[in-house]
This record gives structure tokens, sequence and C-alpha cells, in this order.
């Protein structure tokens, strides 16, 4: 790996241009912002290579003689201690990694929350806006019926009362729904039908005639409470 290679995070999203190396096996990888990221280089891998000729490191130069006890001595404590600064520059690196991992972990978890808020708020919107209009049923035998073939009064009335309660049971829980039953005038049976299955089962809903000026006296508004 050298100065210049393009290379990818292997325990993270993206990746980079190496900049330059630190003891300790580190690596600055500037990434797609111009920001400098220290990685450990086995964390990296190279996806695109890059010659570049580096400088050997003149040769220090002895300003005194040593005598050999004294030389592997010096020698043996600047390795330690040169080992103990690439141990420490090391777990710094560690660390400033985790911190940049915890930091983007919690921009998306921050991320995630807001988009759910929103979802939230627009849901509620939108139930308000559903409650707002005034959804209609028309319970004509032949708006909800195929056929009435085979059938008697009795059966057909049976099978709109059906389906005026099976659509209150879908919204009974939507406060301030408001529902147009259409019935028709008729002789009054589907509509004293619907008024009495409210005062039986939907005691909490309120009910009265609907628009005269749309439906004249064949429809009734229902408010869920």
């Amino acid at each position: 790996m050298n100065v210049g290679d393009k290379v990818r995070f292997l325990n993270d999203v993206g990746g980079g241009v190496v900049r330059g190396f630190k003891a300790g096996g580190i690596a600055l990888v500037e990434d797609e912002d111009g920001f400098e990221i220290p990685c450990l280089q086995d964390d990296l891998v190279v996806i695109d290579t890059n010659e570049y000729n580096f400088e050997k490191p003149a040769a220090e130069k002895v300003s005194r003689p040593v005598d050999g006890r004294e030389y592997l001595v010096t020698k043996d404590k600047r390795e330690r201690d040169d080992e103990q600064d690439e141990n420490l520059e090391a777990r710094v690196v560690r660390l400033e990694m985790a911190l940049h991992k915890l930091e983007a972990r919690l921009e998306r978890l921050e991320n995630e929350k807001a988009a759910r808020e929103k979802d939230k708020v627009e849901a509620r919107q939108q139930r308000a806006k559903q409650k707002n209009e005034v959804l209609e049923v028309d319970l004509h035998a032949h708006e909800i019926l195929e056929t009435t073939k085979g059938m008697s009064a009795g059966d057909i009335k049976e099978y709109q009362v059906g389906v005026f309660r099976r659509v209150m049971d879908e919204h009974i829980r939507e406060k301030g729904r408001r529902i147009v039953f259409i019935h028709g005038k008729g002789d009054g049976v589907l509509r004293k039908a619907v008024i009495d299955t409210l005062k039986d089962k939907y005691k909490s809903c309120e009910y009265q005639d609907a628009s005269f000026q749309q439906y004249g006296f064949g429809a009734t508004m229902v408010i869920i409470h």
C-alpha cells in the first residue's frame, strides 16, 4: 500500500485516497469530503494502486563512538519507547475510529427517528383529512348485489343491514368520521333498520338526516364518537 493508492474501508461504507502513514500500521485516508481519517492498514483494501517514490531516510550520523554495551542498552530502550509510542498511537487511532463510527451511527439513528416522526405526522394529517371527508355508502340493492334473483325482500334487507354493520365496524375507531348511508325513501323499512341497529349496536354514535338538498329523505348521516 502506497501514498496515492485508492482504498475502501473493510468495516464501513466508503473509502478514499491514501495520503500518508503513521506509526503502528496507520494509514491516513482522505475521504470524498476532504477529511483525513486515520485507519488501520489491515482495515483497508487497495482498489487502485499508484506508483509512488519514497526517499529513504538518511542513515543516522554517529557523533561520537560508543561501546557495544552502551549501544545495545540505548538501542533496546529506544525500541521499547518506539513500541510503546506505536501501541499508544494505535489505541488512539482505534478509539478515533470507534468514535467516528459511533457518530455516524448516531446520525443515522437520528435521521431514521426524524423520518419516523415525519411519517407519523403525515399519517395523522391524512387521518384528519379523511375524517373531514364524508364517506358515502349506497345501500341500494342494485349497488351492493350483483343480482337479487331468488332473494326475498327480507333476505335483501338483511344483506343491506349486514353491509351497514361492516362499514360501521371498519370505521368505528375513527373518531369524528362522518358516513352517509343512502337507503332511499321507499317505505322506510331500511331506514328504520339502520336506525334501530345504531341504537342497539352503536349507541355512542350520533346520527341525523343527511343533506336534504343532496339526498332528499333517502339518506342518514352517522358521526362516529
